[in-house]
């Protein structure tokens, strides 16, 4: 029998990109199986290594799992601006927060291995919005959520950094 992430994400009062880390991080490897209510293929653990789990979690004190305990920042962290294919579109740019930039690059190295770091600003997360509508309002064009095309990227840096220098 298995315990799909899904479900030890419930058990353990993580999401499940979290719970998805935290298997990983802690030495266990998932297993694919189809689920039962969307037939697609997702990762599961075996009923022995999911108890393992939640046995490990509650060792480091998150024991109350009805409680659905979880991780809550404190919403500081950086705005960044990646150039996704510098060398074949360097005006091609996402934009976005993440309590950690070198984490976040490397996680869009993964589909865009060239990706390189432009800029980051200290930042909270709930300014996210505001900034990424601040700076892409001239000379840009939206291409899918949070990433742009911009017509001139020593602009878009200009514009980030006269935003920023106004926030607290």
């Amino acid at each position: 029998m298995y315990v799909t992430v899904r479900e030890l994400a419930e058990d353990i009062g993580l999401d499940r990109s979290n719970t998805r880390k935290y298997v990983l991080n802690n030495g266990f490897n998932f297993t694919k199986i189809r689920d039962k209510d969307s037939h697609q293929l997702v990762n599961a653990l075996s009923e022995e290594d999911a108890e393992s789990i939640r046995m490990l979690r509650q060792g480091q004190g998150f024991d109350d799992f009805d409680a659905k305990q979880s991780v809550v920042s404190n919403g500081d962290g950086f705005f960044y601006i990646i150039q996704l294919v510098p060398d074949l579109d360097p005006l091609r740019v996402k934009l976005g927060f993440a309590s950690c930039v070198k984490t976040r690059l490397a996680a869009h190295r993964t589909s865009a291995p060239t990706a390189e770091l432009v800029e980051s600003f200290p930042c909270k997360a709930i300014w996210e919005r505001t900034a990424i509508d601040s700076i892409t309002r001239i000379g840009c064009e939206a291409i899918s959520k949070e990433v742009y095309s911009c017509d001139d990227l020593g602009a878009l840096v200009g514009r980030a950094i006269e935003f920023f220098d106004l926030m607290p």
